[in-house]
This record gives C-alpha cells, sequence and structure tokens, in this order.
C-alpha cells in the first residue's frame, strides 16, 4: 500500500473514532471511557475467554461527555422530591437530538451517592430514572433501558470523574 492510501486510511479510520461537542473541539481516545469534557471515543473488545473468537468484530461506541446543560439540570432539580438535592451533573449522549443519560450527585436524608437518569434530546424528554438512588430522591418514573442507554450509563460514571474528580 503507498504512503498515501496508509495516510488516507489512518485519516478515514480517525475520523470514524471523533465525536465532535457543540464546542467544535474533538478528541479521539482509544480508552474504554470518555477521556475528556468536550469528545471522547470509546472502544469494547470481544472477551479474552478461550472460546471467543479471534475474528469476532470489535464494536466501537463514541460519546459526548459535557456537564448538563442549565435546562438540563434545571429539569433534573425539578423533579426531585422536596427533601433531596442534586448537583454536579453530566451529561453522555452520542448526538444532542438522540438518547441522553444524565447523572448526579444526590444529597438528602441518608442518601449521598450518584444517581442517573434518561431522556431523549438536550429538552430530556420522557424524563426517567434509571437507578433505584434516582428513584428514591426523585419523582421521575422508572426509566425502560434498551441496549443504547446502558451503554450511555456505563459511560456516566467516568464522565463524571472526569469532569468533578480528575487524577492529580
Amino acid at each position: 500500500m503507498s504512503p498515501r492510501r496508509t495516510l488516507g486510511a489512518l485519516g478515514a479510520a480517525a475520523l470514524l473514532l471523533v465525536a465532535c461537542s457543540p464546542g467544535g473541539e474533538a478528541t479521539p481516545s482509544s480508552s474504554s471511557a470518555p477521556a475528556s469534557s468536550s469528545a471522547a471515543a470509546t472502544s469494547a473488545a470481544p472477551s479474552d475467554s478461550a472460546s471467543a473468537s479471534a475474528s469476532a468484530p470489535e464494536t466501537l461506541f463514541a460519546s459526548l461527555c459535557d456537564e448538563a446543560t442549565p435546562e438540563q439540570a434545571a429539569l433534573i432539580k425539578a423533579a426531585m422530591k422536596p427533601d433531596f438535592r442534586v448537583s454536579q451533573l453530566v451529561d453522555v449522549r452520542t448526538d444532542d437530538d438522540g438518547k441522553h443519560a444524565i447523572l448526579g450527585f444526590v444529597e438528602g436524608p441518608g442518601l449521598a451517592v450518584l444517581a442517573q437518569w434518561t431522556g431523549t434530546g438536550l429538552a430530556l424528554e420522557g424524563l426517567a430514572s434509571a437507578d433505584e438512588f434516582a428513584a428514591e430522591s426523585s419523582t421521575a418514573p422508572e426509566a425502560d433501558l434498551d441496549d443504547d442507554f446502558e451503554q450511555l450509563l456505563g459511560a456516566t460514571v467516568r464522565c463524571y470523574t472526569i469532569l468533578f474528580a480528575p487524577e492529580s
């Protein structure tokens, strides 16, 4: 393969792995979770078990990782029960109009935990509790989670860590 073709193929592959945030920054990553607050590309390899086929296809998952917008924060806070507060909200999604997973720090009577919600679009239509902590602390109904939501929810803790507890 010629050097020009090799560079072209590498460039095309890099473009496929990059997810751009509304701010326009793009950062490729090969980690298993978001690598920056503006964008991330992740990949999950098949199981390393002896029964896994060596030719099994690799699944790529790219997501955006940002602090929740003020409007999203207001929606979550409006759903909170009176004795509970939520802060440090993060939004994980693959695109603004699609599915969103929100994670926030919840404090209340006997509770100081991270809780997760789901919704669609930036307005979080169909806001729902994605775990027992969100259900206990908010009025959002229980979510019906599909594989897409599960993938996004799986990326929320890493996103939260990047934004609110960066490694020193």
